[in-house]
């Protein structure tokens, strides 16, 4: 398989979808929390920087691309669901449980869960179809929506620009606000992440006329501001540096002489980050319609709840229904993958697993 990419697309993805066939002997298994999860010099020598080869798969979420490029997870960018957790883990600290969830939703919404892998970046012909195509030709992390989705920190919205690449530009527009509401150092505040991720949504706001933010996706943009703040500061220090922050985005590697948290990084963490960046600076859900109005979609009462919203929308709205409607060995890893995403919400009063039921993509 190594040198499938010399041939063309549809070549591989047509060898692929017979390999998938045939052998479709892939359980998922739920891998054990990791035995370590103290302070840690990362990278270590196992784990060089290496920039990634051209038809190897990078994506719109910087943490994923510095884990491919120093080998934490795979460098070909395409994962397995245990390899993700475990990078996560290894690399920055990330909570067992919440590396779970993250992963598990990704491989629902854009990877392949019968052979239980996603592609980090765009479509690739590692992670072929499932048999009979019911949801459309996974796309990755790097295809719009599910996943992926407006108001980045650093990427444009999809009908406005790059949604994949690092764009320069905006992370001047970044760094402004970290000067302006720093306190006159290279500490990257707060004060700074609220303003700039404000700054952002109000941008869309004017701009995108296809603006999508529902619970699910605003979820995952206040998210990362929050792991930018948590995960990309250096474990030996009290606060985000400029230098350390652009290392991650602008050369997507581990800062030298860079060190992970001292703990797990949780899913209530992210709760009380994004719960701060929203203090004062209100971000409602919703999308622009037509004619340029935001629309705050209060149709369904379950996603009002703040915290199962988010569960509400990325599990009912953005895995697709299709899923259900298998049988043998892809129901099993689909049965897995749904209720390793649970874990997370359950603590929060979010009593019920939820089944798959969005739309699929032709």
């Amino acid at each position: 398989m190594a040198r499938l990419h010399l041939l063309s697309y549809p070549a591989v993805l047509l060898i692929c979808s017979v390999l998938v066939d045939a052998f479709p002997q892939y359980r998922i298994t739920v891998p054990s929390p990791a035995n370590f999860t103290g302070l840690k010099r990362i990278p270590d020598a196992a784990h060089p920087y290496r920039a990634p080869l051209a038809w190897e798969q990078r994506g719109p979420c910087p943490g994923l691309n510095v884990m491919a490029n120093h080998g934490y997870i795979p460098r070909s960018g395409v994962a397995t669901f245990e390899q993700l957790i475990a990078g996560a883990q290894e690399a920055f600290n990330m909570d067992y449980n919440f590396a779970m969830a993250v992963s598990a939703f990704g491989i629902l919404a854009r990877g392949n869960p019968l052979l239980g892998i996603v592609s980090i970046g765009g479509r690739t012909p590692f992670v072929p179809p499932l048999p009979g195509i019911p949801d459309g030709i996974p796309g990755g992390f790097s295809k719009h929506g599910r996943f992926e989705g407006d108001v980045s920190l650093t990427r444009a919205d999809a009908a406005l620009g790059d949604h994949v690449r690092f764009q320069p530009e905006m992370y001047k527009e970044f760094l402004r606000h970290v000067k302006e509401h720093g306190n006159g150092t290279d500490v990257v505040t707060m004060k700074a992440v609220q303003h700039y991720r404000f700054a952002r949504y109000q941008d869309s706001l004017k701009r995108n006329k296809k603006l999508v933010v529902m619970p699910g996706r605003r979820g995952f943009g206040l998210g990362e501001a929050g792991f930018v703040l948590d995960l990309f500061k250096n474990g030996n220090r009290t606060a985000l540096d400029v230098a350390t922050m652009t290392t991650f985005f602008q050369e997507e590697r581990f800062p030298k002489d860079w060190t992970r948290r001292d703990r797990p990084y949780t899913f209530i963490d992210i709760l009380m980050a994004a719960d701060t960046i929203t203090r004062g600076f209100k971000q409602p859900y919703g999308y622009n319609a037509p004619n340029g109005t935001f629309i705050h979609d209060t149709s369904d009462p379950a996603l009002e709840h703040t915290r199962c919203g988010v569960y509400v929308s990325l599990v009912r709205d953005n895995v697709p229904a299709v899923l259900l409607k298998t049988s043998g060995l892809l129901r099993e890893n689909v049965d897995t993958l749904v209720k390793a995403m649970f874990p997370i919400f359950e603590p929060l009063g979010c009593k019920d697993l939820l089944q798959p039921g969005g739309p699929a993509w032709t």
